[in-house]
């Protein structure tokens, strides 16, 4: 079985280990959605105060439900750590990391570069990267593919599969969340995509979209 076919398999059977990182106002909404939709996921951030509410249950983002985020941490679907190590039980890891602005009105992709060291570390063959943060075109195959095959030794494409799929969060819209937004996905490579869109496609009640390349 293949790389595509095999972690297509897990999607749909539930089986599929998630984490997600960056729990802020894309990434914790995005933890919740997938561990509502059944899937374990671990969601990972710098900051031990978010890891400790999350694991307490205590919600801090204004688009999460209190009771959905209290559910998924007492039925056991969602867990928060500081530890980059346990990304080598995963199968899918969304980045979903801040970009603010910097002094030059330019994306500081900093926290992206960080985060994809970190993952790189304990990327496991047979997974699958997406990137979720705000940027421009070009940070998926040019700054975070070459971290992740340097750092893990393995390849694109053939060991693992990247994508990039920005968030698209209006904070504070009360019709449009998480859930119901519409989603573009382009990975790297026609499988990487599919295998994207088909989780967002099990977590999502929104249209996905897949684009040609990231």
């Amino acid at each position: 079985m293949g790389l595509k076919e095999e972690l297509l398999k897990k999607i749909n059977e539930k089986t599929l280990q998630v984490g997600v990182v960056g729990l802020g106002y894309v990434g914790l909404p995005l933890a919740v959605e997938k561990a509502m939709a059944g899937y374990t996921t671990i969601g990972f951030d710098v900051q031990a105060e978010k890891v400790k509410m999350v694991n307490e249950g205590h919600n801090y983002i204004g688009d999460v439900v209190d009771e959905q985020l209290k559910d998924v941490v007492e039925s056991g679907k969602l867990t928060a750590t500081t530890n980059f190590a346990d990304v080598a039980t995963l199968d899918f890891i969304a980045i979903a990391v801040p970009t603010p602005l910097d002094l030059y009105q330019q994306p500081d992709i900093s926290y992206v570069r960080k985060s994809t060291e970190d993952v790189a570390k304990y990327l496991k063959k047979g997974s699958i990267v997406v990137l979720e943060s705000t940027t421009y075109p070009g940070t998926t195959e040019e700054l975070m593919r070459p971290i992740l095959e340097e750092i893990s030794g393995l390849k694109c494409g053939e060991d693992f599969f990247l994508a990039f799929s920005p968030e698209r969060v209006d904070p504070g819209n009360k019709k449009f969340k998480t859930k119901n937004t519409p989603k573009v996905v382009g990975g790297v490579g026609q499988d990487a995509t599919d295998v994207a869109a088909a989780l967002y496609e099990n977590v999502l009640d929104a249209d996905i979209f897949k684009a040609s390349k990231p």
